[in-house]
C-alpha cells in the first residue's frame, strides 16, 4: 500500500489571512521535505486554508498555486498531485500540466452535492475532454465518491457511485469520512472492494496508526495530511516512518 502525504498550503492571495508568499512558500517546501525524507510515495498539494472555498479560484490564486507547485516539483523526486478546492478541474490539470504533475484530485466528478460552500454538480464530460484539449491524458484523475463535507443528492448504494465514476473514465478512487480526519465507514469501503475487485481505492480522510493496516485489507494508497503534522501545524519526518513501518504491502480483493 502506498502512503501520499497532503500537503495544506497556506492561504493564497486574495485572501484575508493571506500571510504573503514567502510563508507559503517556505511552509510548503519545508513540509515536502519532511514527506520525503520520511519516506512518502508521493505528494498531493492542496488549498485547504483558503477558506471559504470557491468553486472556481481567482486569477491571483491559481497563479500563486502555480509558483507554489512549481517549486515543490523542482524539489522533490516523488509523484505530485494537485487538488484545487472546491471543484476547481481546469485549475487543476492546468497547473498540473505546467508544473510536471502526475496526478489531480477531483473531489466532485459525478453526481451533485450541497456544501457549505453552495452546490456543487460534477460533469465527468467536462473533465475528460478539457484534459484531452490540454494534452494532459497523462495526468491521473483521482475522483472522491461522495466527498466530505459535502450531503449528495441523490440516495444509492455507494458502489454504483463508485462504479458510474470509473465508467466516466476517471482513474481513482478516492473514499473519506464524513470530514477532514474523520476515517471512512468499514462498510463502504468494503461494498466498494468487493462490487470493484480490480479497482484503485485512495482513502482520503482519517488515517492514523490505529487503523491504517486494518485500511490496509481494502485500500491500495491512503492519503494523510492531519496525522503527519506536528505540534506546530507542519509535516514530521517521523510521523511518516511510524505509518511506513506498518503498511501492508498489498490490499486483499474481497
Amino acid at each position: 500500500m502506498k502512503l501520499i502525504g497532503m500537503i495544506h498550503l497556506d492561504a493564497l492571495p486574495g485572501y484575508p489571512q493571506h500571510k504573503g508568499m514567502s510563508k507559503v512558500l517556505e511552509h510548503a517546501l519545508y513540509d515536502a521535505h519532511q514527506l520525503e525524507n520520511g519516506g512518502i510515495n508521493s505528494i498531493l498539494l492542496e488549498n485547504t486554508y483558503d477558506d471559504p472555498q470557491q468553486k472556481i479560484l481567482g486569477t491571483e490564486q491559481i497563479v500563486a498555486y502555480t509558483v507554489a507547485a512549481q517549486k515543490v516539483r523542482e524539489n522533490i523526486q516523488v509523484p505530485l498531485g494537485i487538488c484545487c478546492l472546491f471543484n476547481d478541474y481546469k485549475s487543476a490539470l492546468s497547473i498540473a500540466k505546467v508544473v510536471g504533475a502526475d496526478f489531480v484530485r477531483i473531489p466532485v466528478f459525478t453526481e451533485a452535492v450541497l456544501t457549505s460552500y453552495g452546490f456543487m454538480e460534477g460533469n465527468p464530460y467536462d473533465v475528460i475532454t478539457f484534459r484531452h484539449k490540454i494534452d494532459a491524458n497523462d495526468i491521473r484523475i483521482l475522483a472522491d465518491v461522495r466527498v466530505k463535507h459535502a450531503h449528495p443528492l441523490s440516495e444509492r448504494p455507494i458502489e454504483e457511485s463508485a462504479e458510474e465514476i470509473l465508467n466516466s473514465r476517471a482513474d481513482e478512487l478516492v473514499i473519506t469520512g464524513r470530514y477532514t480526519g474523520d476515517v471512512p465507514a468499514l462498510d463502504d469501503l468494503k461494498a466498494v472492494r468487493t462490487a470493484l475487485p480490480n479497482s484503485y481505492i485512495n482513502i482520503g480522510s482519517g488515517t492514523n496508526p490505529d487503523n491504517i493496516q486494518t485500511l490496509g485489507l481494502y485500500a491500495n494508497a491512503v492519503i494523510v495530511g492531519t496525522y503527519l503534522k506536528d505540534n506546530n501545524g507542519r509535516m514530521c519526518s517521523s510521523r511518516v516512518e511510524s505509518l511506513r513501518q506498518l503498511i501492508q504491502n498489498e490490499p486483499i480483493n474481497l
